[in-house]
């Protein structure tokens, strides 16, 4: 089987990193902490227990750069989410799910930008030199 990227698709074009961190999601007004798997200038994927009460399109970010005593806060879009079921069952009767969903950053200051790309890349050159 054959498969291709659209190269013209900025998301296959930046660097991308896998990373284990964590991010927290604030939603209606609520921060919830989640797993940071894997890390780009443009986006990130994040792993945490699904809550239909608090699901949103857009979120606020607080991205914990690992190794650095640095955050960056952004608004970012989810892109796509997979849900996988869990033992048990929430307070309410309802089943639960493992949400595994990516996310495009939709705005952030310029400073918070910059210091993304530079860590993103700041690692990409670290890993292929210890490599």
């Amino acid at each position: 089987m054959i498969s291709s990227v659209n190269l013209l698709d900025a998301r296959r074009r930046a660097p991308r990193i896998s990373v284990d961190g964590f991010c927290g999601v604030v939603t209606q007004d609520d921060l919830h902490h989640a797993s940071m798997s894997n890390l780009s200038t443009l986006g990130l994927r994040l792993e945490r227990p699904f809550d239909p009460t608090t699901a949103t399109p857009i979120v606020q970010l607080e991205i914990e750069l690992p190794g650095l005593d640095e955050v960056v806060w952004a608004s970012a879009i989810v892109t796509h989410a997979y849900l996988t079921p869990m033992p048990g069952r929430r307070a309410d009767g309802q089943p639960r799910f493992w949400c595994r969903a990516g996310l495009r950053i939709a705005n952030a200051s310029r400073r918070e930008t910059r210091m993304l790309r530079d860590y993103v890349i700041e690692q990409m050159v670290t890993r292929r030199s210890a490599a």
